[in-house]
């Protein structure tokens, strides 16, 4: 039975890979075409005869470069960097958290450069009452919007963290960024709503439609995964994510930012903010955590980026220090908050499973700052002292800004909710092809080849073995029915096979009962070497039994708790490869 469904399981992931090959092969064609037909690079001579910005600057492609190639390299870094290692904290999911971060990303990127050239030559030709351009011009903030439409896909994928294919990874990073251009062309061409860093079009969009795809692939299975826990290490790499994504996250805010006084004010607002939320979570987990006292990692490694999302909308816009300080301390106060209250009772009531807890630190900070910059807006528009002769390059919309903002806010979550719904349905159909089995779930071992110190089972305490057709393959070998398999086993390729992994089984756990066995003669040697210091450890301990008896009781307490490599290969009999 065991030899049906492993090769079974092959196949069904042999099928998957198939597809995922594919269909990304297909897709890079796709968009070698569409680049060499439609996307040409911005020069000059473009720029200064833009009709919409024309440009007075002698060489304005070389001052983007100068003035943006900053922020896109920091925005680069906490994609590909931040994101990445943050979600590497589960304790059997680091290569897919980032090598799933690492290739969608990268996809999502070409994707997301035409999507949004498509959007805004409609807009273009829609404004100017002209035809659809024969060509889009290829600039650094077209690579700007790449990013960001890939960070939202990133956070999306943080709600569904360990319970996708890859084929299925993929989907997402292809129906994503059509419902993220398309809320981004009703509220920032079409309304013209400010979002300087993406609150709404990006953490707050991105949240909502991943909790909604998250909806489709959360069922019994998936909630009771033992492997769904955090490892020291895994938290450790996740922690350096973390720190990257706060150092730069003052440039993710600031990079579209109108030049000047608003750009300073995104900076500065964003890393006072950030400050305070930092502060705030480890006050609120302290209070809230283990026993009352103890801080949990999960806190500071995502409610301390909070204060960056809350100032998504309004970074750049006058609102005092003190306000930004607030805000970041309310951020992070409210997304602890989430993790230990709200998490729990939106996968018990609503069967919704946050694998990340992307709604405490994308969705509510996200949507708050929403409803700030709906009052700061407000506030703007009735003191434009505040703003002097930048007015008119933050509030595009003039005294229709307030309620601009308003209906992008909810139509970034409406329009998430109904993209959601339509993708977790295609994803939970894709689902279907090599589909997860309730052991694979939160595990590299599905899709990758593992290294023989791959963290073992939780519950059985079974290590996987790198494996050439499956990755990992989880055998436990005092259960291993070894002449079942024998006479399952049609082909002598396949008896080797198994030879070769009992073999390993064997030879490490051998391997490491030795170097136990050596750590503990040595023990015994010192203290034989000094009886008089031994005698006295003893009655400190209060123990009055002989040398010879204590030792025969450390070698019957050994026998109880372990097994001894030769009495195990007596009972594990290799099948003759000849035979």
């Amino acid at each position: 039975m065991a030899n049906k469904d492993l090769i079974q399981g092959i196949k069904a992931k042999r099928t998957e890979s198939f597809t995922f090959t594919i269909a990304l092969l297909a897709f890079q064609i796709f968009m070698v075409v569409l680049y060499a037909v439609w996307v040409r690079y911005s020069n000059d001579d473009d720029r200064k005869n833009d009709p919409e910005n024309p440009s007075s600057l002698e060489n304005p492609v070389q001052e983007d470069v100068d003035n943006v190639y900053g922020y896109f390299r920091d925005i680069n870094i906490m994609i590909f960097f931040g994101f990445g290692f943050l979600m590497t904290f589960l304790r059997r999911y680091g290569y897919s958290a980032l090598g799933y971060t690492f290739v969608i990303s990268a996809m999502v990127c070409q994707w997301s450069i035409l999507l949004y050239g498509f959007f805004e030559t409609v807009h273009h030709a829609d404004k100017n009452d002209e035809y659809f351009s024969s060509n889009f011009q290829f600039t650094l903030y077209s690579m700007l919007n790449g990013l960001f439409c890939a960070g939202a896909v990133m956070i999306s994928y943080g709600a569904i963290l360990g319970r996708v294919t890859p084929t299925q990874m993929l989907a997402l990073g292809i129906i994503e960024p059509m419902f993220y251009f398309l809320n981004l062309f009703i509220g920032d061409m079409v309304l013209k709503a400010v979002d300087v860093g993406g609150g709404m079009y990006i953490h707050t969009f991105g949240c909502y439609f991943g909790l909604t795809v998250a909806w489709f692939l959360t069922n019994r299975k998936t909630k009771e995964c033992p492997d769904n826990t955090a490892s020291y290490n895994g938290d450790l790499f996740a922690m350096a994510g973390t720190l990257f994504l706060w150092m730069m996250w003052p440039s993710f805010n600031a990079a579209i930012a109108p030049e000047g006084d608003p750009q300073f004010r995104a900076l500065a607002n964003t890393f006072i903010s950030l400050t305070s939320s930092t502060m705030a979570t480890f006050i609120v987990s302290r209070l809230l955590g283990h026993y009352g006292y103890k801080l949990d990692m999960v806190h500071v490694q995502n409610s301390s980026l909070a204060g960056g999302v809350i100032q998504g909308v309004l970074a750049h816009m006058n609102i005092s220090p003190a306000i930004a300080i607030t805000m970041g301390f309310i951020a992070g106060t409210i997304s602890v908050l989430g993790y230990v209250f709200l998490t729990p009772l939106l996968q018990k009531r609503l069967n919704i499973q946050d694998t990340c807890g992307i709604h405490n630190l994308h969705g509510m900070p996200g949507f708050l700052g929403s409803i700030a910059a709906i009052i700061a807006c407000a506030r703007g528009i009735n003191n434009k002292y505040l703003y002097g002769d930048d007015y008119d390059a933050i509030f595009r919309a003039g005294d229709d800004q307030a309620r601009a903002n308003a209906a992008a806010t909810f139509i970034s979550v409406g329009l998430a909710i109904v993209g959601g719904l339509i993708t977790g349905f295609i994803l939970k159909l894709i689902g279907r092809i090599g589909q997860l089995k309730t052991e694979e779930y939160y595990q590299d071992s599905a899709f990758w080849h593992v290294p023989s110190d791959y963290p073992k089972d939780i519950e059985s305490g079974t290590a996987p073995v790198g494996d050439e057709e499956n990755g990992a393959v989880e055998l436990d070998i005092k259960k291993a029915d070894l002449n079942e398999l024998k006479k399952k086993g049609s082909s002598r390729a396949y008896r080797r096979e198994i030879i070769r992994l009992l073999e390993t089984l064997v030879l490490s756990e051998g391997l490491a009962r030795k170097y136990d066995s050596s750590e503990s003669d040595q023990d015994s040697d010192g203290s034989d070497s000094d009886d008089d210091e031994s005698n006295s450890r003893k009655n400190r301990r209060g123990h009055h039994h002989s040398k010879r008896s204590h030792h025969k009781n450390n070698n019957n307490n050994n026998r109880k708790d372990e097994v001894i490599p030769e009495k195990k290969e007596q009972e594990i009999k290799i099948p003759d490869s000849s035979n």
